[in-house]
């Protein structure tokens, strides 16, 4: 199992598919004025603040440092570690040099953490000292190259003391080496000194002899130290291209200030070669020292970053680039008289196999290093559909070319096909041949369709836990019906192990786990290079830190409120406006849309925010209630009820349903029905809920997708799946304000994600309660199909845009992870 960290919310692995991992490094009382004085003014709200917009710049772990002279450190730092958990989705990195706060910290932390860091200045006492909480708590670390003699200077030797701290973590303690990430420090190069000259040049090969003498280990940085002294815009420039060095020599992650890092491809050339001397010490003119060239250069700039020249009034360009630039950006306009002129050239089908095929490549490239965000892919992917389809009527039906043909569906029971329409979308546009066999598809029209299309490759998609099992059962049926192609299986609920162990070994052809959409791209070339082999996994490696509250003891004797009645009830018409507010926009806009800032210029995003993502919100309300796309209706009710062990007993009239729930594997080992009372201790109320916002929009977004406007379909779709857990949030008020317990709800929609209020939902299929079979009982208290909600074979609900849940009144009651 690959290394990770995990806050409350969701795990964050320590070796990205795409490095570095970003480190935010705002939220340190030495390092940031602004920090330090909110800090001083025990300004609470202000310092997370800071974290959340770290976050929002792209960071993925938070290094969090109160040490300062005159306070207290251990006060401070529980303080900001309280408030950043239910804050901040990301994991936090713990960076202190006292263990007292260290400890301090991992104990209240529901997550797992990085300690900021261990070293062997002492010869060893300190360090002996943190790896033993390290392996108590479960936490990875950074190790910094520091030695009894100080600060090592040269590779030769960072390696030696990353050496002699890996034999006493991993040696003595048992510590993992994939949880150590070396720090091999770098030294300013903008300060002048002699000794420093070639700094840059030791850490890179240090790093570089790190991850060659230990396998496994990880190698971090704080990067800005190399430019300090120089003048910011400068700085910016050169950390910047130091960062990409780095990376290239084997960098994993780098504790910055994310929102100033700029992508290496925006930079002028010249900017970059003359930071690049500087990093390597390359001596162009004998006279001059490259750090007096360096600032002379951009003292002429006047401050400015400057970026590759662009010319509103450019040259006319050949129409092979011109076409190529015009699906990059996702333009249709000037499509016809761009292709008009080509057709005139070269055949259609060299048209698209020359410079269509070609030109998408580069879309998934620039999604992959993070410069273009999702919405913009699914833009050039209509711009690519749509000059495919000018050139259509002028192909031959010979000329259809023997492209890789993949079949694609969702597997039997599942109604969820965003992923996969997503995978459709980007093979058919990178020039695949796709034939999508939609939602709930069983393994005998599988097999029976597979026998008549012959793909190549199989494409198979699930969300639910249910849906994984539904896959690692078909794989018999694909072998024994003789299949010969491979499977690359996709969703929410597969993870690589289970792929390796539970599904491949049932199939005679690879079976390939794809993490999303551009994964199960890159495995399609890999099978038309001859290189693609079945997933494997790593027993070898330890289980996987497990995200939960911590040394929590569930208190029995809180009250039991009384429901306003007990049974069943349908609400058939709830108002659209009192929904709205609860949606997280946070989520909508990064999460479904994909409008995630990755290495843009923080103006430039905001941008983006203000003028496309916010009015796009704005009219996806509007339209939705004036075409009656949203039609929120709830089935709900409170029943009496008793815990029993990991059972909860549901009693309605005469009948009792039996609900299971999983109880953590790892302390503190909690259950749902651990936050009710036993029948000894005089029985609990529960509530339970199933609310929809109707079929309509999910058509709706079909509609989209069948008519290839992809960028559309995939707006409305996130929209309805935001509206439909705003409809959760908003319902779930309801019946804490009708149990009493919601006056002290929260005023902001920040408040209703971090859950400050009293009590818990629980949605089945989800990490808490992930069995999907309890949606029967629930069926038989709530009697949702009145309200036209069905259940599928594998216990989903349809329509799609429907959830539920158990309400949980007891005020420990939180989000938790099985």
């Amino acid at each position: 199992m690959k290394p990770a960290l995990a806050s409350l919310y969701q795990a964050i692995e320590l070796r990205q598919p795409i490095p570095p991992l970003l480190i935010g490094e705002r939220m340190n009382a030495n390092g940031s004025k602004r920090f330090r004085e909110r800090l001083l003014a025990d300004d609470w709200a202000g310092c997370v603040e800071i974290g959340v917009e770290q976050e929002k710049r792209g960071a993925q772990v938070l290094d969090v440092c109160v040490a300062y002279a005159g306070r207290d450190e251990k006060r401070d730092m529980l303080e900001l570690v309280r408030r950043l958990a239910g804050t901040v989705k990301v994991p936090l990195m713990i960076d202190s040099t006292t263990p007292d706060v260290i400890e301090a910290a991992l104990k209240i932390y529901p997550g797992r953490c990085i300690v900021n860091s261990i070293n062997l200045e002492d010869g060893g006492k300190y360090l002996r000292r943190i790896c033993a909480l390290l392996k108590k708590y479960g936490a990875a670390a950074v190790a910094l190259t520091i030695n009894e003699r100080g600060m090592a200077m040269t590779a030769a030797d960072k390696i030696a003391t990353a050496k002699n701290i890996c034999d006493i973590a991993c040696g003595e303690f048992g510590l993992r080496q994939q949880d150590l990430l070396f720090d091999a420090l770098t030294f300013t190069i903008g300060a002048g000194d002699e000794t420093l000259r070639d700094s840059a040049l030791q850490t890179l090969e240090g790093i570089r002899g790190i991850k060659a003498a230990l396998p496994g280990v990880g190698c971090v940085l704080g990067l800005s130290n190399i430019s300090f002294g120089l003048a910011s815009a400068s700085r910016k420039i050169l950390n910047s291209v130091f960062l990409h060095e780095a990376v290239q020599a084997g960098l994993d992650a780098a504790i910055v200030d994310a929102g100033n890092i700029l992508p290496l491809a925006t930079l002028d050339t010249a900017d970059r070669e003359i930071c690049l001397d500087l990093l390597h010490d390359r001596r162009r003119e004998a006279d001059k020292k490259p750090l007096t060239i360096f600032i002379e250069h951009f003292q002429k700039k006047a401050g400015e970053v400057t970026t590759k020249p662009t010319n509103a009034e450019e040259e006319k360009k050949p129409a092979e680039t011109a076409l190529t630039d015009r699906i990059v950006a996702g333009s249709k306009e000037g499509l016809e008289d761009l292709l008009e002129i080509l057709r005139g050239r070269m055949p259609p089908v060299e048209i698209i196999n020359r410079i269509l095929i070609p030109a998408m490549r580069h879309v998934g490239e620039l999604f992959g290093r993070g410069e273009l965000l999702l919405p913009f892919v699914l833009q050039s992917a209509e711009a690519m559909k749509r000059a495919v389809s000018l050139l259509e009527p002028h192909m031959p039906v010979a000329q259809e070319g023997h492209a890789t043909k993949v079949l694609l569906a969702t597997v039997q029971g599942d109604v969820h096909d965003i992923g996969k329409n997503l995978v459709d979308i980007i093979l058919t546009n990178n020039g695949y041949k796709v034939f999508n066999l939609g939602i709930k598809v069983p393994a005998e029209v599988i097999i029976e369709k597979a026998r008549a299309l012959k793909p190549q490759i199989i494409g198979l998609s699930g969300l639910l836990v249910k849906s994984a099992l539904v896959m690692k059962e078909s794989m018999r049926q694909y072998r024994e019906a003789e299949l010969d192609a491979p499977i690359l299986l996709g969703g929410a609920a597969l993870t690589r192990k289970f792929v390796a162990q539970d599904c491949a070994p049932d199939y005679d052809q690879p079976v390939v786990y794809c993490a999303d959409a551009f994964a199960g791209l890159q495995a399609v070339r890999d099978f038309e290079a001859g290189k693609l082999h079945s997933t494997t996994f790593d027993e070898t490696a330890a289980a996987p830190f497990k995200p939960g509250l911590k040394n929590v003891e569930i208190s029995r004797d809180n009250p039991v409120p009384q429901p306003p009645f007990l049974g069943l009830r349908h609400i058939r018409e709830i108002p659209v406006t009192e929904v709205f507010p609860y949606v997280n926009t946070e989520a909508l806009f990064r999460g479904r849309w994909g409008y995630r800032r990755a290495k843009l210029p923080a103006e430039d995003y905001a941008k983006i925010l203000a003028e496309k993502v916010q009015p796009l919100y704005a009219k996806l309300q509007q339209e939705s209630i004036a075409e009656g796309l949203l039609q929120p209706q709830a089935a709900y009710g409170w029943f009496r009820c008793f815990s029993r062990g990991e059972e909860l007993v549901v009693r309605d009239e005469s009948r009792e349903y039996i609900f299971g729930f999983p109880r953590q594997a790892e302390s503190p080992h909690l259950c749902i029905a651990d936050f009710f009372k036993t029948e000894a201790e005089g029985g609990d109320i529960a509530g339970f809920f199933v609310v929809t916002i109707g079929a309509k929009l999910g058509e709706r977004s079909q509609a989209l997708f069948a008519s290839d406007q992809y960028h559309d379909y995939l707006m409305l779709h996130g929209f309805g799946v935001e509206v439909t857990d705003a409809l959760a949030e908003y319902w779930h008020a309801v019946m804490r304000r009708e149990l009493g317990i919601g006056k002290s709800d929260p005023a902001t929609k920040a408040g209703f994600v971090t859950q400050d209020y009293q009590g818990s939902r629980y949605g089945f299929g989800y990490p808490a309660c992930p069995d999907m079979g309890a949606h029967i009982p629930v069926f038989a208290l709530l009697q949702p199909d009145a309200l036209g909600i069905t259940l599928t074979e594998n216990m989903q609900m349809v329509p799609e845009f429907t959830t539920s849940a158990i309400v949980a009144h007891h005020p420990q009651a939180k989000y938790f992870a099985v």
